[in-house]
């Protein structure tokens, strides 16, 4: 036979509710073999966890059902989809009108005679059509001979109530001896059905509570029982709840970071290098720029035999912001900014395209490297201090300033050694330029002026106080 199951602590518990076991048990009891049938509670599992043999009996049950409710809510904290508690006395009552009307007969094996007769007689009222094959007292310490007495009797299903560990160890251990198509454990169920005991209110088995009733009926042999073997049921399983809901909660909010952080990618437009990526409408703007500026820069350098560096660099600055003059420095808005170095990107990465190399992409790179110059120098210094840091200057600022710049701009004032009452110097709003390593004899930070007019007739003149300029691009 076969049925939905979940793994409990290393015991397979079956997870169908009652009226669907109770089904499967008789339209499979036809089958060749003996299903063997056991319940358990919470008392029972405590008792399992320090027995060996208790556990491996119940290990070997075919179908091991949720009896108490402490079973059934540790295994749904546990995640297993347990419907409802399935008592031994509960199935029994459901199986016996079916075995009525299937034709099965029935062994009760458990309790004492007086007790056997009164539920033999209730079980022929309320069943009149129920083969009764047989029955016999618990007090039998023999459990072969008990086997065997239910053998001769030829019943199809025996009801054992004797206590427990020994009716677990008997369902399994001697069921298929009893020559029976299905054997389970009922417990107390016959002194139930006899009239000696009476079960708890419907109220108290549905809230859980039918051991507090038990306890109240037989307070000094059920309160010891149920008090240890309670506080061990939940010395073991509390912390193994805690352990599961601790993964879980682990899992869910690895899944919560995963799915947010990617949502994040999705919704921020970042690129691979960390800068914002601007929107199409302003990229459509740089290059049309760009490509203006190319032709302005190359009528400049094949018009005029003699380029002022600096003038060049005004005009273009001039050019790029509509504006006739270039005034003061630090009065250049964000947008404004941003827009330029876009331009000007666009125009040193055309350069590189077009002209690899020689005099005119030395004399292209060195204007845009003045321009962009000229341009940081205009924004004022704290927001280009701040949105250097943040990295979300266009990727030119990448190739002319170094990356240290974000940490030296971020420094806190009082790091500088300064004396007291002294006002510290703020960070120099340029760093080293990248061609540094072809203009080492330039100091960018002196005073020194790059404003040197290049003509063809140099070739002529002395040329030994003269920078050494590389013949390749200073990139």
């Amino acid at each position: 036979m076969t049925s939905d199951r979940g793994d409990f602590f290393g015991l397979t518990l079956d997870l169908r509710r009652q009226a669907s076991l109770a089904d499967h048990i008789c339209s499979n009891i036809h089958q060749e073999g003996c299903f063997r049938h056991l319940s358990l509670n919470a008392v029972k599992f405590a008792q399992a966890c320090r027995d060996g043999d208790l556990w491996r009996v119940l290990a070997q049950a075919d179908c091991l059902s949720a009896d108490g409710m402490g079973i059934v809510w540790a295994a749904r904290l546990l995640g297993l989809a347990v419907p409802e508690r399935v008592t031994g006395i509960d199935l029994m009552e459901s199986l016996l009108p079916r075995f009525e009307a299937a034709g099965y007969s029935v062994f009760l094996l458990g309790a004492r005679d007086d007790v056997l007769h009164r539920v033999q007689a209730r079980l022929r009222r309320d069943f009149p059509e129920l083969i009764i094959a047989g029955g016999h007292h618990g007090y039998d310490p023999d459990d072969s001979k008990l086997a065997e007495k239910v053998r001769a009797s030829g019943a199809d299903v025996v009801f054992v109530a004797l206590p427990s560990p020994r009716k677990d160890a008997f369902v399994v251990n001697y069921g298929p001896k009893t020559g029976c198509r299905f054997i389970m454990g009922v417990g107390g169920a016959f002194d139930v059905l006899a009239g000696d005991i009476r079960r708890a209110p419907a109220m108290m088995q549905r809230c859980g509570l039918e051991f507090a009733w038990r306890i109240a009926m037989a307070p000094r042999t059920m309160g010891p029982r149920y008090g240890r073997g309670l506080w061990r049921f939940a010395g073991g399983i509390i912390p193994a709840i805690l352990r599961a809901w601790a993964g879980r909660f682990y899992r869910a909010a690895g899944w919560v970071v995963t799915v947010g952080f990617a949502i994040w990618l999705v919704l921020t437009p970042a690129d691979a290098s960390g800068q914002v990526v601007l929107p199409p409408p302003e990229i459509e703007a740089a290059e049309a720029n760009a490509s203006q500026i190319m032709q302005f820069l190359t009528d400049q350098l094949s018009e005029n035999d003699t380029v002022e560096i600096d003038d060049t660099v005004d005009a273009l600055i001039a050019r790029l912001l509509g504006r006739d003059v270039v005034t003061s420095e630090g009065n250049l808005g964000p947008e404004d900014f941003r827009m330029v170095l876009l331009a000007l990107d666009r125009v040193l990465a055309l350069t590189q395209m077009l002209m690899p190399g020689g005099t005119g992409s030395f004399l292209m790179e060195l204007i845009v490297m003045k321009a962009v110059l000229r341009v940081v120098a205009m924004y004022p210094e704290p927001m280009m201090r701040e949105a250097m840091a943040a990295g979300t200057m266009p990727e030119i600022s990448r190739r002319f300033f170094d990356a240290g710049y974000r940490a030296q701009a971020v420094v806190s004032e009082t790091t500088d050694n300064t004396s007291p009452g002294s006002i510290s110097k703020p960070p120099q709003p340029f760093l080293p330029i990248r061609f540094s390593t072809y203009y080492r004899q330039w100091d960018p930070a002196a005073t020194q002026s790059w404003n040197t007019s290049l003509t063809e007739e140099r070739a002529d003149t002395d040329q030994s106080d003269w920078i050494e300029q590389p013949s390749v691009s200073p990139r």
